[in-house]
């Protein structure tokens, strides 16, 4: 059991910013869960008023149904006849790539060593460290057993960089190191960490028993604390990498719409889904006049609406920051990407979490959060929100710079517009991108290829 050295004396209590926390929790939500978790929390507070708006929007049931209706004709949820888009062969090729394209984390973890400013001694340690994770991005090996004597000094520089990648919490022994990393990464820091780290090492078990009482004693705080550190607990995931081996969600319904609208991009963020949500002005009065009683049960009762009171406005600033975190990132992506929402796939820009992240003044972990798993409605169908985010491939002059994505549309285009009558090989198709300025290596080619769905060449030509 880790002992963990408070800087709180027995009588002080530590007052977490609850209302951080559960903006953390609501960041990650896409719009179905984020409609659930509002559902619940108004059935069990009475003072929190959830009703629906009206407006002309499309809505969460419409979305669904229209889901429903596509796979009834035997559409994917992307198929154009199902949303009215008139996609060449090739977008619709795209989109439907991009729904169903599954970076591993390998893949994805090395995309952001290469974005990184480090030493070469840290960027070959920390590309073995990669290859030394399992399923659940911890280490499969002690990081001193798979390190060679000469890379071992790098260690730490390593494992200080790779917990500073997305997702957060990899590169670790076990669940527990990786929750703390991730509080680290979400900039819990001081006390609130410390006392984090003391209930995720000593109380998991008493928080599984429901021993509350307990954990607040150990730990030197109050209910209210604890609560926030079971609240904040639930919006981290034990294991870091389980996003890259499940399926996508059966409904998709789209966070924010980019669209063409006038000439002009449109950023809307799909608030109409949402239920306008307020306090019972009721209760209101009513915690007013029990306040003025002389009687206990009264006192009480009022010192409760006015908690639940209390409850329901940070519910409803969180949603309200969750909107305008979301309507922020995506007016980033309208101006970085707008080639993307004008012409559509195989114009997608070079462009990072990290990028995105320094534009609106916030953590990477927060673009990263606010990402995972929303969807966004554009005039080339409805895409996940990190396709929006691709890595550079450089140009042979070394000035310019494509994106992955990019690049891979050109490899579609090179192997549908041949009409020489033989399918080119992967270095037939290297050699054609390097004549147009792009090094794109044969063994870069075969895996574009491969993640597009489309055989070889010998395979082609049967």
């Amino acid at each position: 059991m880790m002992e963990q050295s408070l800087s709180l004396s027995q009588k002080q209590t530590l007052k977490l910013n609850m209302s951080m926390l559960q903006s953390l929790e609501l960041m990650t939500l896409p719009l179905p869960q984020l409609l659930e978790k509002i559902e619940a929390e108004s059935l069990e507070n009475p003072t929190l008023v959830a009703q629906p708006r009206e407006a002309a929007g499309t809505s969460y049931e419409d979305y669904t149904a229209r889901q429903v209706q596509a796979e009834r004709r035997g559409e994917s949820y992307s198929d154009s006849s199902a949303y009215g888009s008139d996609l060449s062969d090739s977008h619709q090729a795209w989109m439907e790539n991009a729904l169903s394209e599954a970076e591993t984390l390998e893949e994805h973890l090395l995309v952001q060593l290469g974005e990184s400013s480090c030493d070469e001694g840290t960027r070959q340690a920390a590309s073995i460290l990669i290859s030394n994770l399992d399923e659940r991005g911890f280490n499969s090996q002690s990081p001193d057993e798979v390190l060679p004597d000469a890379l071992k000094k790098y260690k730490d520089a390593a494992l200080e960089l790779l917990h500073g990648f997305d997702p957060a919490g990899i590169a670790v022994d076990d669940f527990r190191q990786s929750l703390v990393v991730q509080a680290k990464a979400l900039g819990l820091d001081g006390d609130d960490l410390a006392v984090f780290t003391s209930f995720v090492y000593d109380c998991l078990e008493l928080l599984k028993a429901g021993k509350k009482d307990e954990i607040a004693r150990r730990l030197k705080v109050d209910m209210e604390d604890v609560d926030a550190l079971e609240s904040f607990l639930k919006t981290l995931s034990p294991y870091p990498a389980s996003a890259f081996s499940s399926s996508l969600e059966r409904v998709i319904v789209p966070d924010v719409s980019i669209k063409v609208e006038e000439g002009h991009l449109r950023v809307r963020v799909n608030d109409d889904a949402l239920p306008e949500l307020s306090i019972d002005e009721g209760y209101k009065e009513m915690a007013g006049e029990l306040s003025k009683s002389s009687r206990s049960d009264e006192k009480e009762a009022s010192r409760y609406l006015k908690s639940q009171m209390q409850a329901a406005g940070n519910l409803i600033r969180q949603i309200e920051l969750r909107m305008s975190t979301l309507e922020r990132v995506a007016s980033v992506l309208a101006v970085r990407q707008k080639a993307f929402f004008l012409f559509g796939p195989g114009n997608i820009k070079p462009l990072t979490l990290k990028d995105v992240a320094a534009e609106i003044g916030v953590h990477e972990a927060t673009v990263s959060r606010i990402t995972q798993g929303k969807y966004v409605d554009t005039d080339w169908g409805i895409i996940p929100m990190k396709a929006l985010f691709s890595s550079a491939v450089r140009t042979s002059d070394g000035e310019d710079s494509l994106s992955k994505e990019a690049v891979k549309e050109m490899v579609r285009k090179i192997i549908l517009d041949n009409d020489t009558g033989k399918p080119l090989s992967d270095q037939k198709i290297s050699d054609t991108l390097k004549a147009k300025g792009i090094n794109c290596a044969r063994r870069t080619v075969n895996k574009y290829r491969k993640e597009l769905d489309i055989d070889s060449s010998f395979e082609r030509s049967r």
